[in-house]
């Protein structure tokens, strides 16, 4: 009965509020997600992958599907679900009386084994395929990267990361670093280093992608932390282009120094301006079987006494100062992940297990695709560009009212809804896919 009460409102009495407005909806706008999410076909992927020949009510997909609308309208927690339990919107996209509950969700997350939850990966590699066509895609950017998930409590193999100053997960995030898709995702103990695991990791995406993209051309990239020979000889085996930092040593100093003579000799005592110089030579640690292309760069800031060097290593023939630029433009990763972690949910998880843990970033992830894939087929350019908060401000959190004739329900908007036009637009465009 509280939920009837009308509250009056200080600075003027004669309005109040109250919650018995009927059958609406605060975000109608997933019905653009579920329209997108059955022409690409990934519901039906999730109960291919997913069901059993069980009559149960809340399916695994259908829990699954949940989870990614819950993600993508804002509601991270999973206790979230008693609330939106009715939720017109939510329950008639997923085609139930109700929605399943907080219980049923960490059920559904507990019965995943880590080797299943890696089936998520798959549903990545299918949407990165059907968004990006073999005879349109001739060039593909792997931006290699780990970050960190935070963890409260005592959840399975979470430990303290000293880099991050904080308690969590370790995972490894694979994005194409041209469009921002999430290509695959791992999550791992706290304890790991940065590269642990990473050409386990990687091989099996160069094999899809060398498989269905044979005439394009492919780069990874990545910071020093994966700076392991390893990973170019990984990249050597299946014609993969690199470009990863190297941390400074004694060796690549002393390789540098006709470089910073020279440029000593160039700028002297200038300590007014900028000034930048670029070099290569061949360098072979110990652990390597051959020498490779090492790039450096010279820079002295305005104020600076002493020049900075930095060096990346690469297989790749461009010019020393092209190679930087394209080293440098892999910080963008940095936007998607905060896009992932920010507006999707991922910068923190809260079960007891590691694969309940696992599983639902697996369904972020996927979720986080989804919106990435709508940005690149039907979304208006005007609004491409922008973070998942930003879109669900405009495009999720619409408000409706339902209305309901004999078997047929309409969803009726705001009349003075102001993106009207662009929501007919974006379903037009869904409408009008033609995916192979």
């Amino acid at each position: 009965m509280s939920s009837l009460k009308q509250i009056p409102l200080q600075f003027n009495p004669n309005i109040s509020f109250d919650f018995s407005g009927g059958n609406l909806s605060s975000d109608s706008g997933l019905i653009l997600v579920k329209e997108f999410i059955d022409k690409l076909g990934i519901n039906l992927l999730l109960k291919e992958q997913f069901d059993d020949d069980s009559k149960r009510t809340h399916t695994i997909s259908s829990v699954i599907e949940q989870i990614i609308y819950q993600s993508i309208a804002g509601y991270h927690k999973d206790d979230a679900a008693d609330d939106l339990r009715y939720d017109p919107v939510f329950t008639s996209i997923l085609g139930k009386e109700s929605l399943a509950s907080q219980p049923t969700l960490s059920r559904v997350l507990q019965s995943f084994s880590r080797e299943g939850a890696e089936q998520f990966n798959g549903i990545l590699e299918h949407l990165y395929k059907k968004v990006h066509p073999e005879n349109e895609t001739y060039q593909i950017v792997l931006d290699l990267d780990s970050t960190n998930v935070q963890t409260y409590g005592k959840q399975e193999e979470s430990t303290y990361i000293h880099h991050y100053n904080t308690k969590g997960y370790h995972p490894l995030v694979l994005y194409d670093g041209l469009s921002g898709d999430l290509m695959k995702f791992q999550l791992r103990k706290g304890s790991v280093y940065t590269s642990n695991g990473v050409v386990d990791f990687l091989e099996p995406v160069l094999v899809s992608l060398r498989e269905h993209y044979p005439q394009a051309t492919i780069l990874v990239r990545g910071d020093s932390g994966f700076a392991l020979p390893g990973l170019y000889d990984l990249c050597d085996a299946y014609g993969v282009h690199y470009i990863i930092k190297l941390k400074a040593n004694a060796i690549l100093d002393k390789l540098s120094n006709d470089a910073e003579d020279y440029f000593t000799a160039c700028y002297k005592m200038d300590y007014a301006s900028y000034h930048c110089h670029y070099d290569e030579f061949l360098y072979q640690a110990n652990s390597w079987n051959k020498s490779h292309r090492v790039v450096m760069k010279i820079e002295r800031s305005s104020g600076e006494l002493a020049p900075r060097k930095s060096y990346i290593i690469t297989s790749l023939e461009l010019n020393c100062a092209d190679i930087l630029k394209v080293y440098n433009k892999r910080g963008n990763m940095e936007n998607f992940i905060k896009e992932t972690k920010l507006d999707f949910g991922l910068d923190s998880l809260s079960h007891s297990t590691f694969s309940a843990n696992q599983t639902k970033a697996m369904i972020i992830a996927v979720a986080y695709s989804i919106v990435n894939a709508m940005k690149l087929l039907v979304i208006p350019k005007d609004f491409c560009k922008n973070r998942m908060i930003t879109l669900r401000t405009i495009f999720i959190k619409i408000a409706s009212k339902f209305v309901s004739h004999s078997r047929k329900v309409t969803l009726k908007f705001c009349s003075s809804a102001p993106y009207k036009n662009v929501v007919n637009k974006i379903i037009a465009r869904i409408h009008s896919l033609a995916l192979g």
